[in-house]
């Protein structure tokens, strides 16, 4: 009797041990609970059916190859003077942004009218919300077809025929500030920055949306596949000769430090860390909001590293819910913050 225990303890260490790494690793195809492609309009629209007073669904523009929308939800009241652009994605595979990006909307169209510091919040906040800019990047990744898929889906070698692994631009490094300066890699390159600055519709859409609404903060999600970014919040390159510059960068600095405050790691202890390393002047997005129209623009990596050095990007359902609950609790409670 005493060995059937023993053995029967020993099973269920097992298999909770089996459970815990399986709920760790990266799953691909992805678990079933995230938003896929095919989904997102429906999903975007449930939001703005929930208030439809506080939320417009807009088509903000087009993808370049095959002419998929690109939306943005467009919530506060008539009041909120200060304007947000949050982007959950840039790259195919960096799916979490998309996920906190969207639960961030559904709570300020759920309790704008029943949770205080929420409707506080969107008295004074106008929140341009954008799960991608990237949606057939988007597509290929949520429908399984490659995991390793980055860019967006131009035939960037010109040879009529669409190759995940190797075609598209890298839309992070388009954008229309410090381009010439990035390296010049070849089409078929992970960071391949396309043929010239804003060359691409899904960068020009943000830079049109950019021109129309001056964005106060702007916030940008990623993920870092290796591991060697996970879990930092970067900030733009600060021109140390411009003065006029320092003062929108402490600010910048001041709300990525408290956001990184409020967000503990995902597998390992600690918090989120704001890079204190040298910041590359290229064609990326905070740079651009940064220094073309003086926005407070971070960009977040989200994902965590395991205790063997792994980097989960693509958790299950359940880890990844885990992980989106953690990053809506701190951007409540830091931009209520911004208030008092």
């Amino acid at each position: 009797m005493f060995d059937l225990l023993k053995y029967s303890i020993v099973i269920l260490i097992s298999i909770l041990f089996c459970s815990a790494a399986e709920a760790q690793r990266n799953i691909y195809p992805l678990d079933k609970g995230y938003l896929v492609e095919k989904n997102l309009y429906p999903a975007l629209l449930k939001i703005q059916v929930l208030n439809p007073e506080l939320v417009k669904l807009h088509i903000l523009g087009f993808s370049g190859t095959e002419e998929l929308p690109i939306y943005g939800l467009e919530i506060g009241y008539p009041q909120a003077t200060k304007n947000v652009l949050m982007i959950g994605q840039h790259h195919s595979d960096e799916v979490l942004g998309v996920e906190i990006v969207f639960a961030w909307a559904e709570k300020l169209a759920k309790e704008a009218d029943s949770d205080k510091k929420i409707e506080a919040i969107l008295q004074h906040y106008r929140f341009w919300i954008v799960p991608t800019i990237n949606p057939e990047g988007y597509k290929v990744f949520t429908e399984g077809l490659y995991r390793y898929k980055r860019k967006n889906n131009r035939d960037t070698n010109q040879n009529n025929i669409l190759e995940l692994q190797w075609d598209g631009v890298d839309l992070n490094r388009n954008y229309p500030v410090f381009w010439d300066e990035d390296s010049l890699l070849p089409p078929t390159h992970r960071y391949y920055k396309g043929t010239a600055p804003a060359s691409e519709p899904e960068v020009q859409t943000i830079v049109s949306l950019a021109q129309k609404h001056q964005f106060e903060i702007a916030i940008f999600y990623h993920s870092s596949y290796t591991g060697a970014f996970s879990e930092r919040i970067f900030l733009p390159y600060l021109d140390e000769n411009n003065e006029h510059q320092k003062p929108i960068y402490e600010e910048t600095l001041h709300f990525a430090q408290r956001l990184a405050e409020n967000l503990k790691k995902d597998y390992l202890p600690g918090k989120y860390e704001v890079s204190d390393g040298p910041v590359s002047r290229v064609g990326n997005a905070r740079n651009y909001f940064f220094h073309i129209h003086r926005t407070r623009a971070i960009l977040i990596e989200v994902g965590g590293m395991d205790k063997k050095g792994k980097s989960i990007i693509y958790p299950s359902a359940r880890i990844k819910n885990k992980i989106v609950k953690k990053h809506i609790a701190a951007l409540k409670k830091v931009f209520y913050e911004t208030l008092i």
